[in-house]
């Protein structure tokens, strides 16, 4: 049996190992390929009609100093596999397998700009300067793939300490006394399974403008392509601009100008901490879906208004979903449910890129989207996990030959 001595000195090496967070090496091999995975290469039967056009889906995008092979983009998806906020193997693997498999860009999961920004204690952040090495491995292997790279900075506001869909977290790694949100008290807890928020400062808001410029920073330290300010889903911004969680009489609330100062903040903070030559994409909820309500609420005209704004901002393209702020919600979920809302953003804010989102499951459907001018990049989440190689099928759909990864050649059918 180990004695006292022996015990101790097991817990502390224990505690050790669990602090320490595994330091990659600088030189790694990667098999580099010669066009990227999901280039268009040609017409997989010349003698179909029209086998010469080039579906939009597979013509290259470009926005400032970023260019994609093609046109779809892996929608962020939370993962809920992180142990301090940091990126893991599992992370390197879930990635990078779109990015083997053609993806033209792939965006990272919603990452906390501070640890009490975090949806739950299992989600990634880029708080600290430590958490950049392992978010740089994963960007030095999407870019040896040919793909790119992006991630969301995110702040959960008064949707944050939650329990994860699935594992098992100590009650001691939540944060339940320090859930925020624009406005706080009962009346502002999101549902019975959520914390009840309290009211962030005017210097708290502050800060966290600073701590998104900083995650910014560290983003592009860690190799990324762009940055995806995350204004959905009700998390901290939208709960901002909406009226139904933003109820503040100072400067953050009121008016729409007052409700979208924090977002506008966020934006030139962001923008001023990222390189200039690399662009700034923002997602938003073009809508709270409470139209059956009687009472104020955030929506698309007011979307609109934004969009105008934050492009001035330094926003370049504009990503558009809806819902995720308030329970009553009702969401009429089918396929292209949301694409209304990009399309609206496309025709009355010239000059700023959008991408559409919202149930688009295939090749064909994605490319019409495209070709009907409703959007310039499609985004496509729960299709890209239940099938890794999306790109490739949706080549097929389209009569296109398609580039593999060279390791995947074998199983192209060239």
């Amino acid at each position: 049996m180990p004695s006292t001595q022996e015990l101790a000195t097991q817990a502390s090496s224990q505690l050790q190992a669990k602090n320490t967070r595994i330091q990659y090496p600088e030189e790694r091999h990667f098999i580099t390929q010669p066009t990227a995975p999901g280039t268009y290469l040609g017409p997989l039967d010349a003698s179909l009609l029209n086998a010469d056009k080039v579906p939009l889906l597979f013509k290259p995008f470009t926005v400032k100093d970023l260019t994609l092979a093609n046109r779809a983009v892996v929608a962020p998806m939370c993962m809920f596999s992180s142990v301090d906020g940091f990126f893991t193997d599992y992370h390197l693997v879930h990635l990078g397998s779109f990015a083997i498999s053609g993806a033209g860009l792939v965006l990272a999961e919603a990452t906390g700009v501070l640890p009490e920004g975090r949806i739950s204690p299992s989600d990634t952040g880029i708080w600290k300067d430590e958490q950049i090495v392992g978010l740089k491995r994963i960007a030095d292997f999407i870019h040896a793939q040919g793909s790119k790279f992006g991630m969301q900075l995110a702040h959960a506001g008064r949707k944050a300490s939650v329990k994860p869909f699935y594992g098992d977290v100590p009650e001691s790694e939540y944060w339940k006394d320090n859930v925020v949100g624009p406005s706080g008290g009962n009346d502002f807890q999101w549902d019975a399974n959520h914390i009840v928020p309290r009211e962030l400062s005017v210097e708290e808001i502050q800060e966290t403008v600073k701590a998104f410029g900083a995650a910014a920073t560290r983003a592009a330290k860690a190799g990324l392509d762009t940055v995806e300010i995350h204004g959905a889903h009700g998390y901290l911004i939208h709960q901002f601009l909406s009226p139904i969680s933003n109820h503040r009489t100072d400067q953050y609330g009121g008016s729409l100008e007052n409700r979208a100062r924090f977002l506008l903040e966020v934006v030139r903070e962001v923008r001023a901490n990222f390189p200039a030559e690399k662009p700034i994409f923002l997602r938003v909820s073009a809508t709270d879906c409470v139209e059956h309500l009687d009472e104020s609420s955030w929506d698309i005209e007011q979307t609109i208004q934004i969009a105008k704004w934050v492009k001035e901002a330094g926003v370049d393209v504009f990503h558009v979903s809806s819902g995720g702020n308030t329970p009553k919600q009702v969401v009429e979920y089918a396929p292209n449910y949301q694409v209304p809302f990009a399309e609206r953003v496309k025709k009355e804010v010239p000059g700023l890129y959008v991408v559409a989102v919202g149930v688009i499951t295939s090749g064909k459907q994605a490319n019409e989207i495209l070709e009907e001018e409703r959007a310039d990049l499609v985004a496509i989440g729960r299709g890209f996990l239940r099938y890794p190689n999306f790109v490739t099928n949706a080549a097929k759909e389209l009569n296109v030959r398609v580039k593999y990864s060279q390791q995947y050649e074998a199983g192209s059918g060239i």
